[in-house]
């Protein structure tokens, strides 16, 4: 079978076919699932090449699973109670999001994830950053990301001082990255539990609930960013992350060198005019950073302006997302 495939054996036909349905609907997770409801079909159909994972209802197991290895193995349990067995066993009949969590969870533990991004890519990192700091960063930065994630699986981290997130949200969120880098400075472990725990959905991307103080941005060293970069890669569960980045972050020229694509949103204007200089100049005598990653974009005078702007929907089939969508096309 293909790497990125997930087997679901079960002769219940209804539960088989709902949760392979509710899998492929949702589009963020890093495989396509593929329903069997005959056991022997589905030993026909991966011949001597199992999945990656197998998702086995309790009552289907037989005497060939044995031949699996049984880490690539989760049985789907009809009772919720603790049973002794040597594979990883999931209650069945709790929601399909929390069967699927505790299956991401369980192999993400083991480092076991047999699913890419892009294969053999690894995750892309596309920044946004201006020296002016101006508030069109954040709005070119979260839109490019809804743009990218009506394609790809999408992460989204503010690295401003004050972060632009809040007033798009419903709800506060319980934790943060200052928790996150609070927990990682400590030397905590199951950090990555931690990060899964704390991710949101907003549109089409998810996101990472932003630090809570300017000081909080000052005060994380670029080693504590890598490590959190690294992580986000090593699940392999999205294929770009999109960092909105302030002028604050420790290593700033480390951080943008991170970048396979960066974009500098400009607000024409002497005063602009004279720092985007400045930081061309700085860039160049830096000499790391490839002239073909950096893309200035001019602003035009339709996406200057913010008013009516309320939700994400509204961001991206505005001015503003009609306008990021050509520069990430190359057409402007």
């Amino acid at each position: 079978m293909k790497k990125n495939i997930i087997a679901v054996c079960d002769s219940d036909t209804d539960y088989a076919c709902n949760f392979t349905e509710y899998l492929n609907n949702k589009k963020k997770l890093p495989f396509r699932a593929e329903a069997f409801t005959d056991v022997e079909k589905f030993y026909e159909s991966v011949g001597n090449q199992p999945p990656p994972i197998l998702l086995i209802a309790e009552k289907d197991m037989d005497d060939r699973i044995q031949q699996m290895e049984k880490e690539n193995i989760v049985v789907l349990a009809d009772e919720k109670e603790e049973q002794s067995s040597p594979y990883k066993c999931i209650y069945k009949y709790q929601s399909a999001e929390s069967v699927i969590k505790e299956v991401m969870e369980y192999y993400t533990a083991k480092s076991l994830m047999p699913f890419y991004s892009d294969e053999g890519k690894g995750v892309e990192i596309v920044g946004v950053y201006s020296p002016s700091e101006i508030c069109a960063n954040c709005l070119f930065a979260m839109t490019a990301a809804q743009i990218m994630g009506e394609e790809k699986r999408v992460l989204y981290i503010s690295m401003e001082t004050f972060a632009e997130l809040e007033g798009f949200l419903s709800q506060k969120c319980d934790r943060n990255l200052t928790d996150f880098f609070f927990d990682l400075k400590c030397g905590k472990e199951n950090l990555w539990q931690e990060i899964e725990e704390m991710i949101q959905q907003l549109g089409d991307v998810e996101y990472l609930p932003p630090v809570e103080s300017p000081e909080d941005i000052k005060s994380i060293p670029f080693s504590h960013w890598s490590r959190l970069f690294e992580m986000i890669e090593k699940s392999r569960r999205y294929n770009t992350l999109v960092l909105n980045i302030s002028s604050a972050v420790d290593q700033l020229f480390s951080v943008l060198n991170l970048c396979s694509r960066i974009y500098i949103p400009v607000k024409p204007g002497f005063i602009a005019d004279c720092k985007l200089s400045q930081f061309q100049t700085l860039l160049k005598s830096w000499g790391v950073i490839e002239e073909d990653r950096i893309k200035t974009v001019f602003l035009s005078e339709k996406v200057r302006e913010t008013e009516g702007i309320h939700s994400m929907q509204e961001l991206k089939m505005g001015p503003w997302g009609i306008f990021v969508r050509k520069v990430l096309e190359g057409h402007e």
